[in-house]
């Protein structure tokens, strides 16, 4: 059995793969993005569950919320490439090791974030996903999903999320 904070932290060494080869830059670019798609997650997910996806069975409102949080997480990654910029500009070692460590950070928080959406969902995918148990390496884990450990969870108020995506956007504006 693969336990779901592994499966964390594959997301994360795959996107510092990515990191590596695309680069600082675009990382950063694609970090805002994820930080932003976060935000929304968090302070909209009481309105989504209540008005727009209410009828909705737990599995069904799980595959919505998972497949708009990767479509924004795609988009970002691939915003690069619609303005016809696909390559790094800059062919350092610097950059490609600053792209891998940021793409770190952008697949934890992916791969957090797809465990999140399954955990406030209840893990509705039973044939594919349990629940950890609370003595289990997951379980005991929890705490470090990133929603949970800057949002505060279902029901934090994401203040530190919200400053993060402040300074984000503001990083971005100014220095590309």
């Amino acid at each position: 059995m693969i336990q779901l904070y592994s499966l964390m932290w594959v997301f994360a060494l795959f996107f510092a793969f990515l990191g590596y080869l695309r680069g600082w830059n675009q990382e950063l670019v694609s970090t805002g993005g994820i930080l932003f798609a976060l935000f929304a997650i968090l302070q909209l997910d009481g309105y989504m569950r209540g008005l727009l996806f209410f009828s909705l069975p737990r599995d069904q409102l799980f595959l919505v919320q998972a497949l708009l949080f990767l479509s924004v997480v795609i988009l970002m990654y691939r915003a690069r490439e619609v303005r016809g910029q696909a390559r790094r500009e800059t062919n350092n070692w610097g950059s490609a090791m600053l792209g891998g460590i940021v793409g770190f950070i952008n697949g934890y928080l992916v791969g957090g974030s797809l465990w999140y959406l399954l955990d406030i969902n209840e893990y509705p995918l039973t044939q594919f996903v349990i629940a950890p148990a609370l003595n289990s390496p997951s379980g005991q884990n929890i705490n470090w999903i990133p929603l949970v450990l800057v949002g505060g969870g279902a029901s934090g108020t994401g203040d530190i999320l919200a400053v993060a995506v402040i300074v984000m956007l503001f990083f971005i504006v100014v220095v590309f």
